[in-house]
Parts: structure tokens; C-alpha cells; sequence
């Protein structure tokens, strides 16, 4: 396999990876914020995680269709993930399914050569 593509996909994977957790968290702080009363500052910094979460992709080489169209599929698996670990939710056997549905969308779009 070619060790440039291998990279380029672990790179690329990790940057998705990596908005969604501050897609997720950012979310979450928002979520603390206002639905369970946490103060202002929790808000804010919500506000200002979600905000770096919108920097984070533009690091992708593809167009913002393709990036976003990808990105859903990781930000399925991470939001399983958060919710199993921070919500402390096991994920049924459908979640899981479609989980990995979603990840093939994600390889087929986005690291399928051209």
C-alpha cells in the first residue's frame, strides 16, 4: 500500500476525529449550560470550543461538500463513543449497525481514489 495514501488517511481521520470532539464538547458545555443550570462561563466556553470546531475541518484537502458529507459519518461514531463513555449509555446493536454503515459512507466518499 502506499505509505503517502496511508498517511494522508491517519492525518485526515485524526482532524476528523478531532472536530468532533470539539464539536461534541462544545455541544455538550452549551447543553450543561442550559439545561442543567450550569453558570455563564460553561456557555461561553461552549460557544468558543464550538467556534474552534468550525476551524478544525478547513484543514481537510477536499472541497466543503465532500469534507462535511464525510465528517457526518465520524460525527455519528464520536457521538456513540461520547455517549458510552460521558453519558455512560451502551449503544445497541442498531446504533452500532448504522454506525459502521456510516463509516463505509465515510471511506467510500471521501478516500476512494479518483
Amino acid at each position: 500500500m502506499n505509505e503517502g495514501l496511508v498517511s494522508f488517511t491517519f492525518v485526515s481521520l485524526g482532524l476528523f476525529f478531532l472536530a468532533a470532539l470539539f464539536e461534541i464538547g462544545g455541544g455538550y458545555l452549551v447543553w450543561l449550560w442550559l439545561r442543567k443550570k450550569k453558570g455563564i462561563w460553561i456557555g461561553l466556553l461552549g460557544g468558543l470550543v464550538l467556534a474552534v470546531y468550525g476551524i478544525i475541518p478547513t484543514f481537510q484537502p477536499a472541497h466543503f461538500g465532500r469534507v462535511y458529507a464525510a465528517y457526518g459519518g465520524i460525527f455519528i461514531v464520536s457521538s456513540i463513543i461520547w455517549g458510552k463513555y460521558v453519558d455512560k449509555t451502551e449503544p445497541d446493536r442498531y446504533e452500532i449497525i448504522g454506525a459502521l454503515i456510516a463509516l463505509i459512507g465515510v471511506f467510500i466518499m471521501f478516500y476512494v481514489p479518483r
